[in-house]
């Protein structure tokens, strides 16, 4: 079936954003009332996500909360075209994200003067009702604060069984393996970096990447080779 959801591991399945296979990747997190969004691609309409979900046997009664790991384009530009489609889904994200995404703040801006002068910073913006914290759960995920592509950004790691979601701590944009995907989209370069360390210092044994492949085996010599790599 066209855009089948990957399922990862019991409960977790993979979802690409766009029609191309590992370049916006969001996830989709099996609970026992239903479903758990975690990002909603760059589509405004969000259709693949729609289709995945219905793949799954589930429609828009079966989406239940939405979390964001943070507030960039392609991490939030199907939210539009979700909440209206699930208009009760419960929306969440830390603090500082919550408040941009909200429109209570302005984006704070990647260090690149050409991406900074071409930032939508007109993106609609949506009230966040649950704002979480470093150590808090999202369907079996744990919070990990990872500040640096974006000033409140987020990873979610399943202690259970070692899975991590990097989100954009780390990618891969277009074939190697970086901290932060790429130095010219973070905030806060140096910080990027000291996150993606922070990272290293968790126990996983898979991961995967909001832009890339999953890393299925060798995840964290794969990861540490990035940050050793990273020169920011």
């Amino acid at each position: 079936m066209a855009n089948a959801p990957e399922k990862i591991a019991a409960g977790v399945y993979r979802v690409d954003a766009i029609r191309f296979s590992n370049v916006i990747s969001v996830l989709l997190l099996e609970n026992d009332d239903g479903w758990t969004l975690v990002d909603t691609g760059a589509e405004s309409k969000a259709e693949r996500i729609r289709d995945a979900l219905a793949a799954l046997g589930s429609g828009p009664e079966d989406l239940k909360r939405i979390f964001l790991t943070h507030n960039h384009g392609d991490h939030i530009g199907g939210l539009e075209g979700l909440t209206e489609w699930a208009p009760h889904a419960g929306l969440g994200a830390t603090e500082y994200e919550a408040h941009v995404i909200s429109g209570k703040l302005p984006p704070a801006l990647p260090t690149n003067p050409i991406l900074r002068r071409m930032a939508d910073e007109d993106m609609p913006k949506f009230p966040v009702g649950k704002i979480l914290r470093e150590g808090d759960v999202v369907s079996g995920f744990r919070i990990v604060s990872t500040p640096g592509h974006s000033l409140g950004h987020v990873s979610l790691l399943r202690d259970s069984d070692g899975l991590l979601f990097t989100a954009d701590a780390f990618g891969c944009f277009p074939r190697k393996i970086r901290v932060g995907v790429l130095k010219a989209l973070c905030t806060d370069p140096q910080m990027a970096r000291r996150s993606a360390q922070k990272l290293l210092g968790e126990r996983f044994a898979t991961a995967i990447m909001a832009h890339g492949p999953v890393l299925r085996s060798d995840a964290r010599t794969k990861l540490q080779r990035a940050v050793e790599r990273c020169r920011y």
